[in-house]
């Protein structure tokens, strides 16, 4: 007799919507059961292959609709609350059970009211400490002891949906997770809810909370919501700078050197090569990064928290000339202190400049990273009593001879500093803000919230464009969420949405001028500056280079300051000059 064992299993009756059993043999797989019943014919790999792609497909579905991978909370979300492990089937429970409907805000005032850089800590953000950190020094942080888990990220692998919003497909802590490969890497905490108030004509209230609140009319983030107003539990945005990953693809990943040339028109067609959903980063990223400067920095000025890579530029003709191929660069004693291990540069020889009598050594010539080509400086050692030799990351070797370039010119070998790669601020302690070595010393990077900022180089807003008027202001021209981008000053005119105006320097000159007020829109996530200041030290302590007096035409929006910006450059600084296809060795971009 063959004995059956009921009740193993149970199938969904499709028309009472109950669940019955249904037998099965002692020892029989699924599968055998499957072919058994007459509901699947082929191999047995056929079937596992099958169910495999199904699973896959359903949690894809899931995912990207923001919903519950069960209708319970798994033990394993309680042990994930408690370690702080967030995995890709707890994220959507791990992050609403720590809810607390806390209240952060910040008073900033308007600059002709009040010039000073400085807010004023409000509600649950009162008393609350905050001070970057290093690799080696951990600033105070309160938002990171215990009691206010909206302020807490971990790294995670994104894809995302046609309308742009990402969502996570592993986090740090499962075994899926990875930084190299068809990846982008992202940083993720729970989702989120903010307002912009400036309704007041002496200051702007800026809130954010954990949970929906219409006595503070608060919206949800700008990533944390779908182009359908579906709100996310998560919100996440690129962790870094995007470059060339080995898949030949722009991706946010740590240890790639960032894209160079790049602009707002190639933006788009670059980031499509992924996919319909992406664009590269709008000026939302930015925005996240002044929002979180506020309330935890209570300032406008973001260089009084990190400098950012803004004061580090330097171009230096080999001290030593030599036939012999070396892997070290040769400076003079004093030259070599200005160089700092760790850091990344480029050697090669410039072109002739346009009279043709001396040597253009831009970093946007081909030549000048000729031999090296932003790559990490690995050592200095005592080349002789009156040099050092700068040991670099490359396997061939270089002399320092000078190139000929013409009957009269020749080009000295030349060594540039360069870009910071991506991942440079994961040395930061824990999960603090900060930059590695020194947040004050003008050469390093950045992070806020787990993001990095000021590499080196400007970063492009994907969805942004400026529109010079007959006075020389700049009407902001932005896209919406899930709205295809375009190249065509017609389209963009017509279906991006007008956020507001840059005013002209009141001089009538287009002036550049110093940054006194922002205007920030919630429902897009874009800003602009609104308001003249006067110094570094005051109002936003940001420049506005304003592009002369040009009265038509669109312009891409360039963000942060690059190498030699110095104290001009911050979250506010902006550049105005760049017409949309544009391309430079400084401007830079991020999924």
């Amino acid at each position: 007799m063959i004995k059956m064992n009921l009740g193993s299993a149970k199938i969904r009756d499709p028309k009472t919507k109950q669940f019955n059993p249904i037998a099965g043999l002692i020892g029989e797989s699924a599968y055998q059961t499957a072919v058994r019943l007459g509901t699947f014919s082929g191999t047995e790999k056929e079937w596992n292959d099958y169910i495999k792609t199904e699973r896959e497909k359903a949690l894809e579905d899931i995912r990207k609709a923001g919903e519950e991978l069960s209708t319970y909370i798994s033990v394993q979300t309680f042990v994930d609350v408690k370690q702080k492990t967030p995995h890709i089937d707890t994220v959507k429970n791990y992050y609403n059970l720590q809810r607390t409907g806390k209240v952060y805000q910040t008073k900033i005032w308007k600059f002709a009211t009040n010039p000073t850089s400085t807010g004023e800590k409000l509600l649950d953000n009162a008393g609350l400490e905050f001070v970057p950190s290093t690799d080696t020094t951990e600033g105070k942080d309160d938002y990171l002891n215990g009691n206010h888990p909206m302020f807490e990220w971990v790294h995670c692998n994104y894809k995302r949906n046609d309308d742009g919003t990402a969502y996570p497909v592993a986090t740090e802590y499962d075994s899926n997770y990875a930084t190299t490969g068809a990846v982008d890497v992202g940083a993720m905490q729970m989702s989120f809810y903010w307002n912009w108030d400036a309704s007041n004509p002496e200051y702007d209230l800026v809130t954010i909370s954990d949970m929906p609140n219409t006595e503070y009319g608060l919206k949800p983030w700008t990533e944390c919501k779908r182009a359908n107003g579906t709100v996310l539990p998560y919100c996440i945005g690129s962790a870094y700078v995007s470059g060339i990953a080995s898949d030949g693809l722009l991706r946010s990943q740590p240890g790639l050197k960032p894209e160079r040339n790049q602009s707002h028109n190639n933006i788009i067609t670059n980031y499509q090569k992924k996919g319909k959903g992406y664009w590269g980063a709008g000026a939302e990223r930015n925005t996240f990064q002044i929002l979180f400067n506020i309330i935890k920095g209570a300032t406008k000025n973001s260089q009084s928290l990190f400098q950012g890579c803004t004061s580090y530029n330097f171009q230096y003709s080999a001290s030593v000339q030599s036939a012999d191929a070396h892997t070290y660069f040769p400076l003079t004693n004093a030259q070599a202190q200005n160089i700092l291990v760790g850091s990344y540069v480029s050697v090669g020889y410039g072109q002739l400049n346009d009279t043709k009598n001396g040597v253009n050594n831009d970093r946007g010539v081909t030549n000048i990273h000729k031999y090296a080509d932003d790559v990490k400086v690995l050592r200095i050692e005592t080349l002789d009593e009156n040099n050092k030799a700068v040991y670099l990351d490359i396997k061939t070797g270089f002399n320092t001879t000078p190139i000929k370039l013409s009957d009269t010119v020749n080009a000295p070998i030349t060594i540039s500093s360069m870009h910071w790669w991506s991942g440079t601020t994961d040395t930061v302690i824990g999960r603090h803000d900060g930059s590695p070595v020194s947040n004050t010393d003008g050469k390093h990077a950045y992070r806020v919230q787990g993001r990095e900022y000021a590499v080196g180089a400007y970063l492009i807003a994907s969805d942004t464009v400026m529109d010079f008027q007959s006075d020389y202001s700049k009407k902001v021209y932005i896209a919406p969420k899930g709205l295809a981008h375009s190249s065509s000053d017609a389209t963009i005119r017509s279906k991006y949405t007008c956020i507001g105006t840059i005013p002209a320097n009141p001089d009538g000159k287009g002036s550049d001028y110093w940054i006194g007020d922002i205007s920030v829109d919630v429902n897009t996530g874009g800003w602009f500056p609104s308001a003249k200041g006067s110094s570094n030290s005051q109002g936003w302590a940001d420049m506005l280079y304003a592009g002369g007096t040009s009265t038509s035409g669109t312009r891409e929006y360039l963000m942060g300051g690059f190498l030699w910006v110095g104290s001009d450059a911050g979250c506010s600084f902006l550049s105005c000059g760049g017409w949309l296809g544009w391309t430079y060795w400084h401007f830079c971009a991020a999924d």
